[in-house]
């Protein structure tokens, strides 16, 4: 039986999403970090370098960068190749602007540390609106 582990938090842009995490306990910069024509990070350095958001729940600490940040996340959705859904531990406000016209659900406020509860490649199900994340963990799937 797969292990599932259910974490609440609170929506910041509302919506339904679900994919493979990719998260790191750091800072993304999407002006200048990553190419939004196709999903790649490709900051130097980052422990997202060479790794693809397109269609994956994209957890990180929070963006570092300039008022590029919300267009980006917008080129990336007109691109398809946006994350299905943004999950932070802090809020920026040109992240949330990106998510809020791009239609890409974003939560916030966890009640679990999510650096220590999700794994890269566990199966995220999220509903922002409901504030619920279900979690499968990768070994058990």
């Amino acid at each position: 039986m797969a292990k599932m582990l259910v974490i609440k938090g609170r929506k910041v842009v509302g919506g339904k999403a679900e994919g493979e995490a990719l998260i790191a306990d750091e800072r993304v910069s999407f002006w200048g970090g990553t190419d939004p024509t196709r999903g790649i990070v490709h900051e130097v350095g980052s422990k997202f370098e060479g790794k693809n958001f397109a269609g994956k729940v994209f957890i990180f600490r929070f963006t570092k960068g300039s008022s590029g940040t919300s267009a980006y996340i917008n080129i990336a959705k007109r691109m398809g190749v946006a994350p299905a859904a943004i999950i932070n531990t802090e809020l920026d406000a040109l992240c949330v602007l990106g998510c809020a016209i791009s239609d890409i659900p974003m939560m916030t406020d966890l009640d679990r540390d999510p650096f220590k509860s999700i794994s890269n490649g566990d199966f995220i199900k999220l509903d922002a609106d409901k504030g619920v994340i279900e979690v499968t963990k990768k070994a058990s799937r």
